[in-house]
């Protein structure tokens, strides 16, 4: 009696899998101008809206790739001099209003 051998298939990810860079309005990109951090010219960083009071004051937006599918935040007083995921942010992730 012959054994056959299964043929397992395994399902990979597509390509939109995983974090997708936010897209920011003009006014978040002015608002990050004013720090030094190199997230500010990140495409994985999500900056908050500025002038809201819902999260905390000392943040200045989240990183969606560090610890994805959770958020690093990132405050303003604690400086981000070097990372490791630093992408730059190309044109298309701002909206032109």
């Amino acid at each position: 009696m012959e054994t056959k051998e299964k043929k397992i298939q395994y399902s990979f990810p597509g390509p939109d899998a995983g974090p997708q860079p936010p897209v920011m309005f003009p006014d978040q990109v002015e608002f990050l101008k004013q720090f030094p951090h190199v997230c500010k010219d990140c495409k994985w960083l999500k900056p908050v809206v500025p002038g809201t009071t819902l999260p905390p004051p000392d943040l200045i937006g989240y990183c969606k790739i560090i610890h994805w599918p959770f958020y690093w935040c990132v405050s303003k007083y604690v400086i981000v001099k070097k990372c490791k995921w630093f992408e730059p942010r190309s044109d298309d992730q701002i909206l032109k209003v």
